[in-house]
């Protein structure tokens, strides 16, 4: 009788779905509405979300997860406000960026936060890599040691 009004209420709701994943790094999920909104932000490179972006998606996690261990210094509030009003212009302004937001599920807190992890992870990368010709490779480097210690999952986007 039990299982029969179950069945009967799971089928009575249709499913609704709240978001897809797009990749799972270390435990960390990557969503189609960050991407989205990542991508209308201008915080991430691209025009679409394709598997290419979804890959710096997964790269960037895998940096901010670096960057954690050594602790890099805190971006100054000037450079997290600045960061801020870039996303902003890129938005189209105040009334958009709160649509861009509310639409990919993100808050202002959340911005806040994602500009923060950029920050610190370009305060990371300048600290540990000397800015000459090689620092490209370097980084490329680092970045695929980090991908071969990590647990990562990418799914079609």
């Amino acid at each position: 009788m039990i299982g029969f009004l179950l069945a009967f209420l799971l089928a009575a709701q249709p499913a609704e779905i709240i978001d897809r994943t797009l990749a799972i790094v270390s435990g960390r999920t990557v969503t189609l509405s960050d991407a989205r909104t990542a991508l209308a932000l201008g915080l991430v490179e691209g025009t679409s979300v394709d598997r290419p972006m979804v890959q710096g998606l997964v790269d960037r996690e895998l940096m901010i997860r670096e960057a954690e261990r050594y602790q890099p210094p805190e971006p100054s509030e000037a450079q997290v406000v600045a960061a801020i009003a870039a996303a902003t212009h890129r938005a189209g302004g105040d009334s958009a960026l709160a649509g861009v937001l509310a639409a990919g599920g993100f808050t202002p807190e959340r911005l806040r936060s994602w500009v923060r992890d950029d920050l610190r992870v370009a305060a990371y990368v300048q600290q540990r890599f000397p800015a000459d010709d090689r620092r490209p490779d370097q980084i490329a480097d680092w970045v695929s040691d980090l991908r071969r210690r990590a647990q990562i999952t990418i799914f079609d986007p």
